[in-house]
Parts: structure tokens; C-alpha cells; sequence
């Protein structure tokens, strides 16, 4: 038989929810050549390197495959057999193996007795401790098809999901979905043979099954082309994204010919794309009385209800806005939609009506809730939050209304609106909860906010309440876009900030991955709001005047919450500057390091400092903070300086002098830019200190043997200590390599 040969495992489920399914495919793929590595299996190949599902699997990549119904992971060549094992054991050292005459000793004849060979196999080796007894031991490799049925069920039982169940005795394993086949070959055509193993009470095979539907009989595999071909003919799509692709494009084509087109939505083609096998597109259509209800309202109970692609009309739609948020679709919604089917046709039309006549009611139902819930002015829904609990440890939404106003309030807050826009914003706190007392929101829990916004302007509120109302649910984390006006941020941060403290105050926050009171969304959300708007907030003044103002029942001091919730936001920070901005770790642990009270604020020293990376002159700099910062901290002692003033009679060296001058000059101008925010100039005039620096170190002793020029010299490194800690903490910027 050949020295290597393809691996094909397939395991069919029942349908798993889209949500789960790349994950899965991704976990099944890493854990099976994972465990083909540690067999010794891929010929010392680096497994992470194998898995490429973007590649032609003949180019030697692994590929991974899913639908709903299926996990496929396919390795084009791997060995049929382990090769052999040849490993040194070590025994004990020569003094103590072989004595003075040259003979074994007892410990040399208990170390081959324990590892079963005999004294002549025995052989000397050279370690850095010495000469060592020792003995070369092979293990015969094993064949792969036996491996691999341990390796394989490990795999597949080792994957994890959000949610998985249990379908036979508590006692096994759970998995996400109830298993029905497994598909497990090594080999092609003639040579194909099946790996043995079981699974949860289902054993392998070298079949298949298509479409659930339109391909029901079992299908006998001989390798991946013939697989592919089979599955193909039993109308089976293995590739996400050709499945995306064939329905986005047959969506299109019903549309392509009239003055309509989709509703952009990319993360609907992907649900759409991970729930079937055989996708296809479906046009149906629905009474034009319903397009008096608000787009928002229609876009929504079709997407997130029945997962439909809205269909508009083919004019008046926006540009990307300045906030980079995707632009309002301003052009009419037209009375279709378009559907996924898992099937091949409709030739009845029967599945279209059905479609029809679900979305007809969902549309009288919204229709309804939006007819009775305006027949109530939403500023009168306010009496209503006081019966609405927010959480038990803090009060209704009436409660946390009243805390976002007063957090409105604060003067950071209150400085970055006008007069006029501070009275919008109060006015759209107001409002900004009432909508959670309305039927549609506790039929349609997505439109939570929108329809606040939609319900305050068809009442005659202004159009900068309603908006903001609107809006300030948004971002959604890091992901989501920003409000598009500043109101509607300052109100998304008002409610985001309050959702943290709140959350520290009553002892919610995270523990691991359990985040119940979504405590990392609101704060990623409140980062990206105050980093996008450029709202230069001041969070530790913000926080400590709100636990010292608001009526907390804390489970912690009022400094412990402070502290905790400052140390939560920034590294939320941090995570942003670093994961989404692109920032290297080290600049931003530097530029944190100098305080991120004002987040906006660091976001703009950040990128000073990441624009003047790699200059010799910073990086020199860099390299001397750490100098001084060890000299201060861990060569002099108390007993040779005290902090103070640099006296000029003291300074006694040409180069000491000099950076003394230097530095006075330079420290005004960095202070001076960094008062404007001009942080790169800042940067780049501190960065004028190098040659005095490097003269200072090159010629001046500062542990000199006299007291008082000792002293006057560590003050010296102390002002350039502070000097290096303001914008950033220059001894944080990591060495090079």
C-alpha cells in the first residue's frame, strides 16, 4: 500500500442551529489534525499550517466542509502507518552504573530490568551533566486505521458549543445535535477502506445521505471527487460560501429586471447560507397598505422573524456617512420580499403562499400594536417605568432614568453640548426607556429604542429628540456603527456608563465568560462612542461623582467600585486600540500607562506614538527611560536623594549641564503642545533630548561619590522621568529584536 493516503470523515447530525455551524466546522477541522499531529501522523508537518479551507485541497490543504445537516473534514494525505519511535532513556550516571573494574553495577542492572532489555544493549551518552548510562528504545508505529479510530471520535466528542444536549444516558457525552452517520475513510477508489470506530451508539461506514428531501438513499463513497459528485447530485451544497453565493445571486435575478434590489444584509445571506443545503431564492409579495408602517418596523419583522431580504426601490440611497456608518437607505421599501428555500422549486406555489400568508399576519400584527401604542403620548409611559424592574439590585427603568439624568448632569458631560443641545438631550433621556411599555416592543424586543425614536417623531416631537431616542441603543459592542448625531452618542453613553457603574455597584460585573448583565458590551459600546465622537469625558471624575452622588446600594466601597469600573472601561480600551485600531500592544501599554481617565484623549496619544515608531531617536529614548527608571527605583535608595528641584551649582560635568539646559527647554515645549493636544510635536521635541541623553550616560556617573552632586543628578533623571511617563511611558516600548 502507498505511504500516504486521504482521510475523509464526515459526521452527520441532525439540522444544528446556523449560529453554531462555522465554529463547528473550524473546531472539527483544528481538533482532527491536532490529534493527526500528535500521532505522528502528518510526517512532522505543523498542523496550524494545514488547515486552509480557502485552498484547493490538491494543493496538499486540509479542508473543512458543513451544512446543517454535516461536519467534513478532509486531509488529502497523511500516513498510513507511524513511523517508528526511537527514543534515548537516560539511567544513571557512569560513576554509579559501572565500577572500578568496569563492570555493571546493581544499579545499572536495575535500570534495564525496569525498562525490559538486556545489559548489552546498554550504551554510554554525553549530557551537560556528564557521562550517563543509557538505552535506545524503539516502539514500533502502529497503523493509521487503528489510530484513527481513537483519534477521530476524541475530535468530534471533544467539540463545544454554546448549547449541546444530551440524546441517550446522562453518562455520555453531550453533543449539540443527535448524531446519525458517520462517514469515516482513509484511501481512494480500490483502496478505500472504512476506519472502525463508534460514536454515541452510531458506528461508522462509508456512507452518506443527501438532501434530506431530495435525496434520501444512502450514498457509498469511494473518495472526495466521487463524494463531491454524489452529494452534488442529491442536491447537497457543501461549501458556505458557494451556498451564499448561489442565493444572493438567484435573490438578485428576481429583481434584476424592475427598478427594485435587495435590502443590503450580510449577516441574513450567512444565517440563510448555514440553514440549508440546496439554497434557493423565492420572490413573494405582500398588500402595499402595510408600507405606511415605519421601514424600520417592516425591515425588522422580516429579517429577524421570518428571515426575509426586504426588497426597495432602486433610487435615493445615501453615501457612507463622515462617522463611517453605513448610510440611511432612503428609498421606499417595496411590497416583496425575497425568501431562502431548501428546496429546488415551488412549481405550486404553495410554499410561496404559505410564506405570504405567515408574514400578512406578522404585518397585522405590528400594524395593530402600532396603531394602539400611539394612541398614548410616550412622555406618558414614563409613570409606567416605575413599574418596570431594570434589575432587582437596582431598581426599575424609572430609577435608572433618573441616574442618567443626573450623570447628564456632571460638568464633563454637560461641556461637550451646547445650551440647546443639553435641553434636547434631557428631553430624549426622558423618553428614552418609554418605549419598553409599548406592545411593540414586547412583541419585537430588536426594536427596542427604534421605536421609541419612530414613536416620539410621528407624536411631533423634535426631530433631535427623536432621533437621538432612537439611536442611543447603538453601538451594539464594537461591532455595531454609532449613533449618526452627537446627541444620540452622548445619550448612548449616558445609558452605556450607567449600565457599567450600575452593573459594579450591585456587584454584576463578568466572572470568565458569564457576562448576564452584557457589562463588556456596554462598555465596549461606550468606548467606541466616546472614541468616535471625540468626546473628551473625564471617566475617573465621572465615576467618582457618581458613586458619590447617585443612590447606590453598593456591595463594595465607594473607592473599590471606582477603581474597578475605571479598570474594566480600560481594558476595553485597550482591547479596542490594540484589536480594532491595530496598534502595537507595547505603544498602547505605554500610552495607558500614562492614564486613559479621558479615553478620546489617549486614543490621540496613541497615535502620535505609533506614528513616530521605529525612529532611532524614540526608540533610544525608550531604551534610556528603562535606565532611568532602574536607577531610581532599584540603585538609589532614600539615603542618597530626595525628590526636589535640580540645583545648578551642582551640576558639575559639561554633559550633565548641558541636558539640564536641554531639558528645561524641551519640557516647556512638550508641556505646552501637550496642553494643545499636539502630542506627535510633543513627541518629536522630547525626542530632540536624545543627544544630551546619550552624552549624560556616556561621561556622567550619577552615583558619584559626593552626596550632594549624587542627589542633584537623580532629580535630574527624575525630571526626565516625568518627562518620559506624560504622553506615554516611554520605559514600556519593548526592546528591539
Amino acid at each position: 500500500s502507498p505511504a500516504h493516503q486521504p482521510l475523509l470523515l464526515e459526521v452527520g447530525c441532525e439540522e444544528i442551529p446556523a449560529r453554531f455551524l462555522c465554529d463547528a466546522e473550524k473546531g472539527l477541522g483544528e481538533r482532527v489534525l491536532a490529534g493527526l499531529h500528535e500521532a505522528r501522523l502528518l510526517a512532522n508537518v505543523d498542523a496550524s499550517t494545514l488547515l486552509a479551507p480557502e485552498q484547493d485541497s490538491a494543493k496538499g490543504a486540509a479542508r473543512t466542509y458543513s451544512t446543517p445537516r454535516r461536519l467534513i473534514v478532509h486531509v488529502p494525505a497523511i500516513l498510513t502507518r507511524q513511523p517508528d519511535k526511537i527514543e534515548e532513556i537516560l539511567g544513571p550516571p557512569i560513576t554509579v552504573a559501572i565500577d572500578a573494574e568496569g563492570k555493571f553495577t546493581r544499579a545499572a542492572e536495575s535500570f534495564a530490568q525496569k525498562n525490559s532489555a538486556g545489559l548489552e544493549e546498554l550504551i554510554r551518552t554525553q549530557t551537560p551533566k556528564g557521562e550517563y548510562l543509557a538505552l535506545k528504545k524503539t516502539t514500533p508505529g502502529r497503523s493509521a486505521r487503528e489510530i484513527l479510530a481513537v483519534v477521530l471520535p476524541q475530535a468530534v466528542l471533544g467539540l463545544t458549543f454554546p448549547k449541546s444536549m444530551y440524546w441517550r444516558a446522562k453518562s455520555d457525552p453531550r453533543f449539540v445535535r443527535p448524531i446519525r452517520w458517520v462517514l469515516a475513510l482513509l484511501g481512494e477508489g480500490k483502496q478505500v477502506k472504512v476506519v472502525d470506530f463508534e460514536i454515541l451508539g452510531v458506528k461508522s461506514g462509508s456512507f452518506t445521505f443527501g438532501h434530506r428531501a431530495l435525496g434520501s438513499k444512502p450514498i457509498k463513497v469511494k473518495g472526495l471527487k466521487y463524494y463531491l459528485n454524489k452529494l452534488s447530485e442529491a442536491h447537497v451544497e457543501l461549501d458556505s460560501a458557494e451556498r451564499r453565493e448561489r442565493l444572493l445571486k438567484e435573490a438578485g435575478a428576481l429583481v434584476a429586471d424592475t427598478s427594485l434590489r435587495l435590502v443590503p444584509d450580510d449577516s441574513l445571506a450567512g444565517w440563510i447560507a448555514n440553514s440549508t443545503e440546496w439554497p434557493r431564492a423565492m420572490r413573494g409579495d405582500f398588500d402595499e397598505r402595510f408600507l405606511h408602517l415605519p421601514r424600520e418596523i417592516l425591515i425588522t419583522v422580516m429579517r429577524d422573524h421570518q428571515k426575509y431580504f426586504a426588497v426597495e426601490r432602486g433610487t435615493g440611497f445615501q453615501p457612507v456617512t463622515e462617522h463611517g456608518q453605513d448610510g440611511h437607505a432612503t428609498a421606499a421599501l417595496a411590497p416583496h420580499f425575497i425568501a431562502g428555500l431548501n428546496m429546488d422549486s415551488d412549481p405550486k406555489g404553495l410554499i410561496r403562499q404559505g410564506h405570504e400568508r405567515v408574514l400578512t399576519a406578522r404585518f397585522r400584527d405590528a400594524e395593530f400594536f402600532w396603531n394602539a401604542d400611539l394612541r398614548i403620548l410616550l412622555g406618558d409611559r414614563a409613570k409606567v417605568l416605575e413599574r418596570v424592574t431594570y434589575h432587582a439590585s437596582l431598581g426599575t427603568y424609572g430609577d435608572k432614568v433618573r441616574r442618567m439624568q443626573q450623570i447628564a448632569e456632571e460638568a464633563m458631560v454637560r461641556a461637550t453640548l451646547t445650551a440647546s443641545e443639553f435641553t434636547v438631550l434631557q428631553e430624549a433621556i426622558s423618553l428614552s426607556k418609554c418605549d419598553l411599555t409599548t406592545q411593540m416592543v414586547q412583541e419585537f424586543t430588536e426594536l427596542q429604542g427604534v421605536v421609541g425614536g419612530l414613536y416620539a417623531h410621528a407624536q411631533g416631537r423634535p426631530e433631535a429628540v427623536s432621533e437621538a431616542v432612537g439611536e442611543h441603543y447603538r453601538p451594539q459592542g464594537f461591532e455595531g456603527e454609532p449613533p449618526a448625531t452627537r446627541i444620540g452618542a452622548v445619550l448612548s453613553f449616558v445609558d452605556k456608563f450607567d449600565a457599567v457603574i450600575a452593573g459594579f455597584s450591585a456587584g454584576l460585573e463578568p466572572k470568565g465568560s458569564n457576562d448576564p448583565f452584557a457589562m463588556r458590551r456596554n462598555a465596549s459600546g461606550l468606548v467606541k462612542v466616546l472614541l468616535g465622537y471625540k468626546l473628551t469625558i473625564d471617566l475617573k471624575k465621572l465615576v467618582e461623582a457618581s458613586y458619590e452622588k447617585l443612590q447606590f446600594k453598593l456591595k463594595r466601597s465607594k473607592e473599590e467600585a471606582a477603581r474597578l469600573a475605571l479598570a474594566f472601561i480600560g481594558d476595553r480600551l485597550r482591547y479596542y486600540l490594540e484589536e480594532i485600531r491595530g496598534f502595537r500592544y507595547d505603544t498602547v501599554r505605554a500610552v495607558l500607562a500614562a492614564g486613559f481617565d479621558i479615553p478620546a484623549d489617549a486614543q490621540v496619544r496613541a497615535e502620535a506614538m505609533e506614528s513616530l515608531r521605529g525612529s532611532d531617536d524614540l526608540e533610544a529614548l525608550s531604551a534610556a527611560a528603562k535606565r532611568i527608571r532602574n536607577i531610581l527605583t532599584k540603585s538609589a535608595t532614600a539615603a542618597d536623594w530626595t525628590p526636589g528641584e535640580v540645583a545648578a551649582e551642582f551640576l558639575t560635568e559639561l554633559e550633565e549641564k548641558n541636558l539640564a539646559e536641554v531639558f528645561m527647554r524641551v519640557a516647556g515645549e512638550a508641556d505646552r503642545l501637550g496642553a494643545e493636544r499636539e502630542y506627535r510635536r510633543a513627541l518629536e521635541a522630547i525626542s530632540t533630548l536624545r543627544p544630551a541623553v546619550d552624552k549624560f550616560f556616556d561621561k556622567v556617573l550619577v552615583m558619584a561619590e559626593n552626596l550632594e552632586v549624587r542627589q542633584n543628578r537623580l532629580r535630574l533623571l527624575k525630571k526626565l522621568d516625568e518627562l518620559f511617563t506624560g504622553i506615554a511611558h516611554f520605559a514600556e516600548i519593548a526592546d528591539k529584536v
